[in-house]
This record gives structure tokens, sequence and C-alpha cells, in this order.
């Protein structure tokens, strides 16, 4: 529509530059007339002049004469034949094709209105068409939700019905006896007798020998600051970083343990040691349970009258607990326990004289001071 217009534009530039081309070629041959004549008269000047007169060359002045007479009469003929009024005709022609350019131009907008009206109307359509296959697309989604949901509710229905079925053809079952729970009944331990410690984690059940353990390490320990002479006396105390270093060569071998991984480690001034399960060394629930096994016989090569269990329950243990407990409680072993957190760990102290620092001053005397009353919790 844009190109038709521009178009008409170029028809009516060129009505006007035709009119200008006219008038300049009129021009022209009144300017070529006007030079043949002035071309003629200094031809025949020259003939006059001449004091020999060649024949040739009048006839040649003769034909050309004759020539620009001829066109002479040719121009003078197309003057004389154009209409005076020809220049009011074009301008009238002339203003008649600008009034239908206008009539064009203003048909053009209105075409052009309603081409963008019909493209808007397109492009709703198209944003409407959109919409619709989403809304399609959504039906079709649900649908096939709808399609799996009942399936599954299909499927479930039928697991249900089978599962009646087998209940319906399932025999009676009696109830299993009851079992019998006694409670706890705290009490302190029989006179002089001693403890045998259980720590009981990841469910596990671990016999700690401290005491005998402790012992041995304490005594090899007295004789490397005795033959190294590491104990500076009372104000001094023993060499920390040499006692560390010279026990450190030789503990592999007093420090072996079946059950723990032994360390000896400085709190303040004091030697102590920790005790360190290994992985996978303890009593299982089932060898717990398990009649002739070695924590059995361990239990059973206990005196009654000399020696009770005391297991140290982690949270992770529980059942391993009330395993041993359980076997305990068969053999007439007397026990307790006492529950601790989940990071607890073994440690006592390692005793005898080395200090790692001046001796610390005796109190002065004064108030006698009343000992913490015994434990009666010991076993339950």
């Amino acid at each position: 529509m844009k190109s038709k217009g521009r178009q008409e534009e170029q028809e009516g530039d060129g009505l006007d530059s035709l009119l200008d081309t006219m008038t300049n070629v009129v021009g022209i041959l009144v300017m070529v007339l006007i030079a043949t004549q002035l071309g003629v008269k200094d031809a025949v000047d020259r003939i006059s002049e001449t004091t020999v007169v060649d024949e040739a060359a009048m006839e040649e002045a003769r034909e050309k004469a004759q020539q620009a007479e001829q066109k002479r009469q040719e121009i003078l003929a197309k003057l004389n034949s154009r209409d005076p009024d020809d220049g009011r005709a074009v301008e009238v022609e002339l203003a008649d094709l600008r009034r239908q350019r206008q009539q064009v131009q203003v048909q053009i907008n209105q075409e052009q209105q309603a081409s963008n009206q019909y493209a808007l109307k397109i492009e709703q359509d198209k944003q409407k068409a959109a919409q619709a296959k989403q809304k399609l697309k959504k039906l079709a989604d649900d649908k096939k939700t709808r399609d799996s949901l009942q399936n599954e509710l299909t499927e479930s229905l039928e697991e249900e019905a089978r599962l009646k079925a087998l209940l319906d053809d399932t025999p009676a079952q009696s109830a299993p006896p009851a079992k019998v729970v006694t409670l706890p009944d705290p009490r302190g331990a029989p006179e002089g007798a001693r403890e045998i410690v259980f720590l009981c984690t990841k469910n596990l059940v671990y016999p700690v020998a401290a005491d005998d353990r402790r012992t041995e390490i304490r005594e090899a320990a007295e004789a490397l600051v005795k033959a190294k002479r590491l104990d500076g006396g009372p104000k001094v105390g023993v060499n920390k970083e040499r006692f560390m270093k010279e026990f450190s060569k030789y503990s592999r071998k007093i420090m072996q343990d079946d059950f723990f991984t032994i360390e000896l480690f400085v709190a303040n001034i004091y030697p102590r040691l920790r005790f360190t399960p290994r992985d996978k060394k303890g009593a299982d629930v089932a060898e717990v349970a398990k009649r002739r096994s070695r924590f059995q016989k361990l239990l059973q090569s206990l005196d009654r009258d000399k020696y009770y269990a005391r297991f140290i329950v982690l949270p992770d243990s529980f059942e391993a607990y009330l395993t041993a407990r359980a076997v305990a409680d068969e053999i007439g072993l007397l026990a307790g326990w006492e529950p601790q957190g989940e990071n607890w760990e073994y440690t006592t102290h390692l005793g005898g004289s080395i200090l790692f620092g001046p001796k610390p001053e005796p109190k002065p005397a004064g108030k006698p001071v009343k000992p913490p009353p015994k434990r009666k919790d010991v076993i339950d």
C-alpha cells in the first residue's frame, strides 16, 4: 500500500519535469535558429570578399543555406503550431492529478488503518488459540493423572481383597505367655565385694579389666621415671615432655588389651588412662545369649560371693545390656547399671607417685570434712 502512494507522488513530479523539459526545448530551438542565421551571413560575407570564386564552394554554400532555411521554417512551423493555452491546460491537468493523489492518499490511510485493525484482531485470535491449547494440554494431563489414580485405587482394592482372603485363611494365633518384669531394688553391694565393670557400647559388651591394667602400667611408668631420672623432686615433679617421649617408645608392649586401645594422657599434673573400645571386639547380643560363649564363661568363672557386675550403658546399647543382665541374673551374679551419654569415654586415674608438677600443699587443719555418703545403689 505504501509503495502505491510513492508511485502516485512520482507521477505528479514527472508531469512537472515534463513541462520544464518542453520549455527548455523551445528555448534551445530558438538559439539554434539564431546561430544558423549568423552562420549563413558569415559565409556569404566571406564569399563576397573572396577575389576568386570557387563554383563548388558556392554550390556547397547554397546547399547549406537551403538546409538552414529549411530548418528555420521547420522551427517556425513548430513554434506556430503550439497553442498559447497549452500551459494553462497542463496546469489544470497537474491540479487534477494533485487532487487525485490526495484522494488516493486518503484511501491509502483508510486501508492502512483497516489493515492495522485486522492485524490486531489476528494477534488477539493467536493469543486466544494459545490459551485454548494450554487448556487442552492441562485437561489431557489431568486425565492422565486421574487415570493413574484410578489404577492405583484399583490395585489398592485388589491388594486389600487379597489380604482379607489371607486373613480369613490364617488360623487364630494364641497369645504369647506374659513376660514377668521385676522392678529394680537399689541397695548396697555386699561388704568387701569387688566390682567387675562391663561397658555396653555399639550394642556390644566389653569387659573392662581396668584395675589389673592400671597396676601393670603404673609400675612400668614408675620404673621408667627412676631409670631415666626424670623426677625433679617435690617442687618440680616429673618432666612431662621427656616422660611422654620415653614412655611412647615401649608403651605398645604394656598397653596391649584384647578389648580396648589404652592411652596414657595428662590432666593438669596427673597421669590418667583412657580406654577406647576396639571395633567388633566386644560380645554381641547373640554371643552374650549363647551357652558356653566366651562371655558366659567369664561370668560363670566369677565367685558370686566376692564379685558383682557393674554395667555402664550408652544409649545405643540397651538391648545388649538387657541380654547380659538376664545372663547375670540367671547364674545368680549380683549386678547394677549406670547409664551414660552418647559421647562418654571410660577414663581412670593411673595413681602412684608420678606428678607432672609441684606436689600440692596440704590443706590447713581445721574443721574435719565429712566424707560423702557411700553409694547404696550399686546393685539393683
